[in-house]
């Protein structure tokens, strides 16, 4: 095999090299804003559960009526009872105005989504449209919170910083599998986010699945250059084997 011949492989080499760099730039998202999303069910534990049921049923009104009259001895009325019946319970049923009206644990799917500015500038009018109405709290790049009073089905955050991160759990009525089905949508002034969204996976899996395009790039690169490089050689084994 001549010199020449080298060469015009070695040339042929870098040709597929430029060719798969552009491929591997093609398959690569320069997305400024990243989304990584996780689902889950989330329950209050049990103990605390069953701590509640023993608080409302001391807190009814026949219970609280009659304690309180006993420990009166006659010394109060019906109405002051009644008043002071009102003011014990007041506090602890709040905890089951709405959107709580069903209990604790009418939110039972967690949605976290970790949001992160891996561009070069602020990225402005981020947009948030979840699957369903859910509580909403938001955690800043400054770790400071913010909690949505009422469920809400859309939430927006002005800007984030270069680098900024931003961490959001929703509570959601109903089931895990059909609001995973649903879809998040996540834009903002420029585009869209880029989204992973994450199942209980671990080990080698679990890097296949985060670096897909990565390693789906490595694998067409990998088949290109065997490729031309089959080539290559098939073209100087026959000029080699030529008649003069």
């Amino acid at each position: 095999m001549s010199w020449e011949k080298i060469g015009k492989f070695l040339v042929g080499l870098l040709g597929a090299l430029a060719s798969a760099t552009l491929i591997y730039v093609a398959f690569k998202n320069d997305t400024k804003l990243e989304a990584d999303l996780s689902y889950r069910y989330q329950q209050a534990p049990r103990q605390l559960s069953e701590r509640l049921d023993g608080m409302v049923e001391k807190l009814k009104y026949a219970n609280l009526y009659d304690g309180i009259k006993s420990i009166a001895n006659g010394a109060l009325n019906h109405e002051q009872i009644d008043k002071i019946v009102d003011m014990s319970q007041s506090p602890y049923l709040s905890i089951f105005n709405t959107p709580f009206e069903n209990g604790l644990d009418n939110y039972p799917v967690r949605l976290l989504i970790h949001l992160k500015n891996t561009g070069s500038k602020v990225v402005k009018d981020v947009h948030i449209k979840l699957p369903a109405k859910g509580l909403v709290q938001i955690r800043d790049d400054s770790r400071s919170d913010t909690v949505k009073p009422e469920p809400v089905s859309s939430v927006v955050i002005p800007s984030i910083v270069q680098n900024g991160e931003y961490l959001l759990w929703i509570y959601f009525k109903g089931d895990l599998n059909t609001l995973r089905d649903q879809g998040v949508y996540i834009g903002y002034g420029d585009g869209v986010a880029k989204i992973r969204v994450y199942e209980q996976v671990i080990g080698l899996d679990a890097g296949v699945a985060r670096y897909s395009v990565e390693l789906l790039g490595a694998l067409v690169l990998f088949a290109y250059l065997l490729l031309v490089a089959g080539y290559a050689l098939w073209v100087a084994y026959k000029s080699d084997h030529e008649p003069e």
